[in-house]
């Protein structure tokens, strides 16, 4: 006797499956998404910290060399403003610098100044003046080797942007004591005893700084103390710059706070 067989049609997904696939493969993605953006943002912050070494290290350079050739004399006046928020630093250098009439000095010796200054486009940016020295130098803006005589201002003209990018700038000094070498937040009154100056900065890139806009930049710049004698001035922003990069800051996108960065930079003088 013959038998016949059925042929068996294929066998299709059922809803429950189909729903237990859609569930994994929706898990898979958003994990693979949260992978891409960690990913991504280890990236963003490494390229940032890259920019901002270059930031510093530009401020540091051109502050360094001109340091370098700081006139030592008991009668050359040194002038460091140590004072709420940013401070100013003004000395005569081995260098020729541009007058107040936009000549350039026919001596080799001109003051120079570092100091954080209003940014044409919005917040301030960190600057160097030059006023440069004539052999006919008279009147209020010539440069005189006495020590008790206030420098001369310096004109804007004669102000050169180092970095519209630094929104701390902070000085601190080694001062040679009885004790030894002591570091000092109180600027000296003359350069006898002076053998180093300690720059610390917070840089921000230009992306970070868009970001945060002008207007907000001073309330921000705020958050980070004037140096004291019993705290590390680079310990302490670095806490201040992590938490905020945790955190975050109210009213500040917390991508720009991760990016924003501290250094610090001691500048002997022999």
């Amino acid at each position: 006797m013959k038998t016949t067989r059925t042929k068996s049609l294929p066998r299709g997904f059922t809803l429950m499956e189909l729903m237990v696939t859609m569930a994994v493969l929706s898990i898979i993605l958003v994990m693979a998404m949260q992978v891409t953006e960690t990913a991504r943002n280890a990236i963003r912050i490494s390229e940032a910290r890259a920019v901002n070494d270059t930031i510093a290290r530009r401020a540091f350079d051109p502050l360094a060399h001109d340091l370098g050739q700081i006139v030592i004399r008991e009668d050359a006046r040194i002038e460091f403003k140590s004072q709420a928020g940013n401070d100013e630093i003004a000395f005569l250098a081995l260098r020729r610098g541009p007058t107040t009439g936009e000549s350039i000095g026919n001596r080799d010796v001109s003051l120079i100044s570092y100091s954080m200054v209003e940014n044409p486009k919005g917040g301030t940016m960190f600057a160097r003046g030059s006023l440069g020295h004539k052999f006919d130098d008279a009147g209020s803006d010539s440069l005189v080797l006495d020590a008790t005589k206030e420098f001369p201002p310096i004109p804007e003209s004669n102000l050169q942007p180092v970095s519209n990018n630094v929104l701390r700038f902070e000085v601190e000094y080694l001062i040679d004591s009885a004790t030894g070498i002591t570091r000092e937040t109180t600027a000296p009154d003359t350069s006898a005893d002076l053998r180093g100056i300690i720059i610390t900065v917070a840089t921000l890139d230009d992306r970070s700084l868009r970001g945060i806009g002008a207007s907000r930049l001073p309330a921000l710049a705020s958050k980070f103390p004037d140096a004291t004698a019993s705290e590390n001035t680079l310990k302490t922003w670095t806490k201040i710059r992590d938490d905020f990069a945790k955190s975050g800051l109210g009213g500040y996108p917390k991508q720009a706070l991760e990016t924003l960065r501290c250094y610090q930079r001691t500048i002997l003088i022999l």
